[in-house]
């Protein structure tokens, strides 16, 4: 009993020391590119260094292994803590209320669909019942199109699309009129190679306001963390040559815990409105597509300038593995 006493307790600490090494080196993503990837999984890391530090005290015995397991896990902690707490924090701030001089509310949903996801009634269903002005969608096949395009077109008259490689497959639906901006990287190609794309519009209010709104979807963090980042600076540089109140909006795959999201956000000169706002997974594949727990990764991102967000939510699950986010805003009158 003794032996196996001892087996369980080294166990205990050397998975403990895992978890708390892995926080420790997230923590120090901001100078190496590879270790920011750790970030993503900031909730795994918080409760796992969280119930292992609560956990040594009857687990483990005395000694100096204890005392050295204990130090190492109240610093893998403490490094998780620095970067999830802020946004815990900011995620429970509350918001300007809805302006009362008239400027006109704008109601938004982006949502990444799901390229397996063929239930496009069910998703239609969603949009009508949240009925946002402007709705933008990210994974959107062509299957998913020629089902859903028709489902939304009474009630969104104005859309634009981009059908290309892995992520370049998304669609802007809205009720207000835009103009798209032409800046080849939004392809037309179904079976085009360009891995993503992005749709920039124009809208113009009834009252002469004006805004400007940027849909994309990004490449995940790993394998190749550089083509992320190359993604990420040529946004930037879209952004950066874009005039006036702006809201982008998107499958980032890239939580807002990440250094990379986050210094994209402040070098693009936006608001990050997302902090840990949950939206995948909500399935996963195990002998076929299953629902799955509460999210845990907050992949999908919304982001501003000179506009003022005045709600902002997950809505209802649509059989994607993804939750849409859905969002209210106001451009100030100029």
């Amino acid at each position: 009993m003794t032996l196996l006493l001892r087996l369980v307790r080294f166990a205990f600490g050397s998975g403990a020391l895992g978890i708390s090494l892995l926080a420790i080196l997230a923590l120090l993503g901001f100078a190496v590119p590879a270790l920011d990837v750790l970030n993503h999984l900031q909730v795994v890391l918080f409760a796992g260094t969280l119930v292992s530090l609560v956990a040594i005290a009857p687990l483990m015995g005395r000694g100096n292994w204890r005392r050295f397991v204990l130090a190492a896990t109240a610093t893998g902690l403490l490094a998780s803590a620095v970067t999830v707490v802020p946004e815990a924090i900011a995620a429970f701030a509350p918001r300007p209320p809805v302006p009362t001089d008239g400027r006109t509310v704008v109601k938004m949903m982006t949502h990444n669909l799901f390229g397996m996801n063929y239930d496009m009634q069910r998703v239609a269903d969603v949009v009508f019942a949240e009925d946002p002005d402007i709705l933008a969608l990210q994974e959107y096949f062509g299957q998913q199109s020629s089902a859903l395009g028709p489902l939304l077109h009474a009630r969104y008259p104005y859309s634009a699309y981009c059908h290309g490689g892995k992520r370049a497959n998304i669609a802007l639906y809205s009720k207000i009129p835009f103009t798209q901006t032409q800046d080849n990287a939004c392809p037309e190609n179904a079976y085009g190679h360009q891995r993503t794309a992005h749709i920039l519009a124009k809208f113009t209010l009834a009252d002469g306001t004006t805004f400007s709104v940027l849909t994309t979807h990004l490449d995940w963090p790993a394998p190749k963390i550089m083509r992320q980042e190359e993604q990420f600076a040529s946004l930037r540089d879209t952004i950066l040559n874009t005039p006036g109140p702006l809201v982008v909006a998107g499958d980032f795959n890239s939580t807002s815990w990440s250094y990379t999201q986050r210094n994209f956000a402040r070098e693009a000169k936006l608001r990050r409105e997302t902090h840990a706002v949950m939206t995948f997974p909500m399935r996963f594949w195990i002998l076929g597509w299953r629902d799955t727990w509460p999210p845990f990764l907050p992949l999908d991102q919304v982001m501003t300038r000179d506009l003022t967000v005045h709600d902002l939510h997950s809505g209802p699950r649509t059989g994607s593995d993804h939750l849409p986010i859905i969002f209210t805003f106001s451009v100030p009158k100029t």
